[in-house]
């Protein structure tokens, strides 16, 4: 009994209850934002690494790797039986070891190795067929594109152990100098030429700086024409009363529920007639004429909390709609100006349908476009897609951390306080 009234004071405590809900709520909330953001991670990291760090396993989510020397000095037989030995390739000996008229394993044993065992020579599994030198010397080979071969050898100058070292390394050794199993060589850095390499392409016709400008020019402009003409619009339905205001509104609404793809032919045929197709107009123009049902109505609705009696005031002290619209309505619905601006920047900067259809050219192309012909180009080059995917990226992430205060309130549509 008292375990039980203990256990239901726990739980009739409203403000516990509260802390355990909130307390579920916040780790669910971390769990999801952990979920979304490791491929954000992975893409980032990649972009930094080299090819061969790409599908390591398990995944490397640091980009810096750590070359030592290590291979295996004790060459072991893996079955028992009569030894075969027979010459490969660049000096190499094959030891092949036979039972029961078939071979049962083969060791191959490189020129720099000292064989322990002879031709014909009976062995048990676990037996040391050859061995290799524990120490080596240092030879550093630098290419003209920049990598690095760095060799280990033996005294007869027979390698021992290559590496094929990327740009942006830090060797930790020096030619000549004598190494041995298990010391540390050189360190990969984060490979940050990744980025030159992606954002101007050898195989392309165009570098992404053609693509940055043409996607710039796009997307300030349909800003400014979202910005503008859904504010004029909203403040026409929002202040103004005229015949089938709402019916009006409510037709503007439901052109939300109508899909792209049914508008898609007739527009095209539209902007063909008018001999739009390979320029920026039809991405531009059409921004100018409304900025979108959602937009309009957003702004609209943050005008509605607006006091009629603002405008009463100002209208008296002689101001006229222009005006009213300019010095005392839009400061107050800044927070819903800045949503329909990230909300353009977001959608021009990565729309991929429209210039897809109405740009032939490729000096005309826009970011999501130069990035789709890069992908075709380099698909197999992960670590310079993921580079040319964090650069695209990259603008859309600041602009939405910059913005983030009044996007939430815009999306809140708070209005009025006090």
């Amino acid at each position: 009994m008292d375990y039980t009234s203990k256990n239901a004071g726990f739980w009739a405590s409203k403000k516990r209850q509260e802390r355990i809900i909130s307390l579920i709520l916040f780790i669910i909330a971390w769990a999801g934002a952990c979920i979304f953001v490791v491929p954000l991670v992975w893409m980032i990291t990649t972009s930094l690494k080299t090819p061969t760090e790409i599908f390591t396993i398990p995944p490397k989510w640091i980009p810096i790797s750590h070359i030592k020397l290590d291979y295996e000095t004790k060459l072991i037989a893996k079955a028992s039986g009569r030894v075969i030995i027979s010459k490969g390739e660049e000096g190499s000996k094959i030891i092949d070891i036979i039972k029961d008229g078939k071979v049962a394993s083969s060791v191959v044993v490189p020129a720099v190795g000292t064989l322990l065992v002879k031709d014909k020579q009976l062995i048990k599994s676990g037996d040391v067929a050859a061995e290799l030198p524990e120490t080596g010397i240092v030879k550093i080979i630098n290419n003209a594109d920049g990598t690095t071969i760095l060799r280990i050898v033996s005294k007869a100058d027979l390698t021992i152990q290559e590496y094929n070292l990327p740009k942006g390394i830090r060797l930790k050794v020096k030619e000549g100098q004598k190494v041995k199993v298990g010391q540390h060589l050189a360190t990969i850095l984060p490979q940050w030429r990744n980025y030159l390499e992606a954002w101007a392409p050898k195989a392309l016709n165009e570098t992404f700086n053609t693509y940055l400008l043409n996607t710039i020019i796009i997307t300030v402009s349909a800003i400014i024409g979202v910005v503008l003409s859904s504010t004029f619009v909203a403040y026409g339905f929002a202040r103004f009363r005229f015949p089938l205001r709402d019916p009006l509104f409510l037709l503007m609404i439901s052109t939300m529920m109508i899909p792209v793809q049914v508008t898609m032919i007739p527009t095209f045929i539209l902007f063909k007639y008018l001999g739009w197709i390979d320029t920026f107009a039809p991405l531009i123009v059409p921004t100018f004429f409304g900025g979108g049902a959602f937009n309009i109505f957003l702004i609209r609705q943050f005008f509605m909390t607006i006091p009629y009696e603002l405008d009463d005031a100002a209208k008296i002290d002689g101001c006229n709609y222009f005006q009213i619209l300019y010095i005392i309505l839009l400061p107050l619905v800044k927070p819903a100006l800045i949503t329909v601006a990230i909300f353009g920047f977001v959608y021009n900067w990565n729309d991929f349908l429209n210039p897809l259809i109405y740009l032939n050219s490729s000096s005309k192309y826009t970011l999501a476009l130069g990035l789709q012909t890069f992908t075709t180009m380099y698909g197999s080059y992960y670590h310079l897609m993921m580079a040319a995917s964090t650069i695209v990226l990259l603008p859309v992430l600041i602009v939405f951390f910059v913005g983030q205060r009044y996007f939430i309130e815009g999306v809140a549509t708070s209005g009025l306080k006090g």
